[in-house]
């Protein structure tokens, strides 16, 4: 009809166009992305900043840090209601928390705790556990319940998860709609 096409047009033609070409350049990348980094991740240095990354994924990570206090109090609570002496308790936590980052600051705090130090203190000084796990342990360590305390953290941990994570997907299902309406816009 002799018009010029309208700016959208002409880029979704392009795009369009290019993916038709380089369709399987493209898949071949993304295959050899994924391999880079399922092999990187399994180096000592890679694991350490996927594991860091995890945590500071906006929205996501603190949800991955509320799952890692929920295990680690209810382990921690579990093993010391079962009578495992704390040095080794700390051990085990240490061995199923699958963050490199976490679980070098209970090392750390492990080794303070084998010194006689309390068990607050040192995870207090790492920055990383929460607040209300921290004055929860050291309620417990002072009163002489910390294996209460424990089960009761994870519980208010379990809690706030459950709430965030409802939370997250009320806010998700508008994003979705908004940006299907902003594909279909365009």
């Amino acid at each position: 009809m002799n018009h010029t096409l309208p700016l959208p047009t002409i880029i979704l033609l392009g795009i369009s166009g290019f993916l038709k070409k380089a369709w399987v350049y493209l898949g071949l990348a993304l295959i050899g992305l994924a391999i880079f980094y399922k092999i990187y991740k399994q180096t000592p240095r890679g694991k350490a900043f996927v594991d860091r990354w995890k945590l500071r994924i906006p929205l996501f990570g603190i949800q991955y840090k509320r799952i890692i206090m929920t295990r680690f109090t209810r382990t921690l609570g579990t093993l010391l209601t079962n009578g495992v002496p704390i040095v080794t308790s700390f051990d085990i936590v240490k061995n199923i928390i699958d963050n490199t980052i976490i679980a070098s600051e209970i090392e750390k705090a492990r080794e303070d705790i084998k010194e006689g130090k309390e068990i607050s203190k040192p995870l207090a000084r790492s920055g990383i556990f929460p607040p209300v796990v921290v004055n929860m342990i050291a309620v417990g360590e002072k009163s002489g319940q910390l294996e209460d305390m424990l089960n009761r953290v994870s519980r208010i941990m379990e809690a706030e998860m459950d709430s965030s994570l409802k939370k997250l997907i009320s806010l998700l299902e508008p994003v979705m709609i908004l940006l299907m309406g902003a594909i279909v816009a365009f």
